[in-house]
């Protein structure tokens, strides 16, 4: 029975004459590509590409993020002149203004806020405190980076979103992303209009717990997806940069086949696609609007507009991070009869001074790669380092802040639970407890201090074979045999006690 058939005759027919064989592909001669393969990838990128366009058309109605430079620095002087401590226009002053400018506006504000209250406001730090102390000044410190063009102290160029082409659908999903943030961040700003509350504060109400290290981790690794747009290859990541011959190869190409690290996204495009204003006229449910009653308002509509610009200049971390900042200001001056917790608030931020010289415009690579031996030592550890920060990354995704809005006052940790516990589960816990072989291991006494007294001379002895950590199921006759020893004793000692 022919299994394979090679020639015509033996293709197999259908009772209608038709021929049931496979279909073949086709190909071009050199059988190198395959068009049908080729059109259905083209048609992807297509549908992406217009995607990206629409996404972009979004923040760009009524916007002009090409000439937002030059608003800024016309609107600029005028909202210096009447910022207040707390207000949008001291954040705008904070991030826009030129360091020996801001430094001098600071100083007067100062000034006014200990004329305006005449009292001080003493606050005693804690740990905690002091870490979200530092993490607001490098927060302040990286905005004034990525809006260092506005101001005209960055000669480097922006890449902006619509660009990195290479990463279409990354590109597309941060985008949808930050139009949610600046969606949620109107929300929130016309609620505080209404509300004239005087909770605001730097500090996060949550205790050392899981809870807060989350937090912490992912306000760092916001700092970190900032720091990486300001430089091309710092956005993209895939598994692949974490091989060493990926980081020699993309690095050689870069350097000797510009044109092929292009084609290959490695490289930014030789001439920059400056996104321009789409529609003149926007709509009032456009990005850019803001209801009725506060279009005239400078401060919120140059606020707004930065929102935007670092959206499609950054990327989503960027305007992430902004909206967090500017969510603790406000369009009010500070009340007469202000808390002290306020005052010391307010005080704080007159006396920031931060540049922008402390951030590096290029992102350190994931793993050492020229160090062959650090490289190799622990692969693992790059590798669970690279993949837990991506996912704590989608954070930003999930949560439109990373503030605790509600901020619970009353928030307290569970006590922990008392140690008396009857027998039967002690014995339970010493029957499971880990048997420790090693260097380390040796004759260690067992202290009954559970039951109230010490017994120097009950020992166990451990093998010296080199195992790190294994369960005391291996040696559980030993062990069971030591627990049973300890009850018998303790039932002799109450025997002795009731005589």
């Amino acid at each position: 029975m022919n299994m394979f058939p090679l020639s015509p005759a033996d293709v197999p027919r259908s009772q209608d004459g038709d021929i049931t064989a496979p279909i073949d592909i086709p190909f071009d001669e050199d059988g190198r590509h395959y068009p049908l393969t080729d059109e259905k990838a083209r048609e992807v990128a297509e549908a992406q590409f217009q995607e990206l366009e629409e996404l972009m058309d979004n923040f760009t109605r009524g916007f002009d993020p090409g000439n937002f430079s030059r608003e800024v620095m016309s609107l600029l002087p005028m909202l210096a002149e009447r910022a207040t401590p707390g207000s949008f226009k001291h954040l705008l002053v904070l991030l826009l203004e030129n360091w020996p400018k801001m430094q001098s506006i600071q100083a007067s504000l100062e000034d006014w806020l200990r004329g305006h209250y005449q009292r001080w406001a003493i606050t005693h730090p804690s740990d905690t405190s002091i870490t979200d102390e530092m993490y607001f000044g490098s927060e302040i410190e990286m905005l004034r980076k990525l809006l260092a063009p506005l101001r005209g102290d960055d000669t480097g160029k922006v890449f902006w979103m619509n660009t990195r082409l290479p990463d279409c659908a990354k590109v597309c999903k941060q985008l949808e992303a930050s139009a949610k943030v600046i969606e949620e961040f109107k929300r929130d700003i016309l609620a505080s209009i209404e509300s004239r509350g005087e909770d605001r504060t730097i500090y996060n109400s949550l205790p050392v717990s899981h809870e807060r290290t989350v937090m912490i981790s992912m306000r760092q690794l916001r700092l970190d997806a900032c720091k990486a747009t300001l430089s091309w290859d710092g956005f993209r990541q895939s598994d692949i940069e974490l091989t060493r011959f990926y980081q020699f190869y993309k690095e050689y190409v870069s350097t000797y086949q510009p044109a092929k690290a292009r084609a290959s996204g490695w490289l930014p495009p030789n001439t920059p696609q400056v996104p321009h204003i789409s529609v003149n006229a926007p709509r009032e449910d456009d990005l850019v609007s803001w209801p009725s009653a506060y279009r005239q308002n400078a401060s919120l509509d140059l606020l707004l507009k930065t929102a935007l610009w670092l959206s499609v200049a950054r990327g989503l971390a960027a305007v992430h991070l902004f909206c967090d900042v500017a969510r603790m200001f406000t369009i009010h001056k500070p009340p007469q009869g202000a808390k002290d917790s306020l005052i010391s608030f307010l005080l704080h931020l007159t006396q920031i001074r931060v540049s922008a010289d402390g951030v590096q415009s290029r992102l350190a690579s994931p793993f050492p790669y020229r160090d062959e031996k650090l490289a190799e030592y622990n692969p693992d550890y790059f590798d669970d380092v690279w993949k837990s920060n991506r996912n704590l990354t989608e954070g930003l995704v999930e949560n439109l802040s990373l503030l605790d809005k509600n901020n619970p006052g009353n928030f307290k940790l569970a006590r922990p639970p008392r140690g008396n516990r009857p027998l039967r589960k002690e014995l339970r816990s010493i029957a499971q407890t880990a048997v420790v072989r090693g260097s380390l291991a040796g004759t260690w006494p067992l202290r009954a201090h559970h039951f109230g007294r010490s017994r120097p001379k009950d020992t166990v002895q451990y093998s010296e074979s080199f195992h790190p950590v294994e369960t005391a199921h291996a040696s559980s006759a030993q062990t069971l045999g030591t627990a049973r020893g300890l009850t018998k004793r303790k039932a002799r000692d109450k025997r002795d006690r009731a005589v």
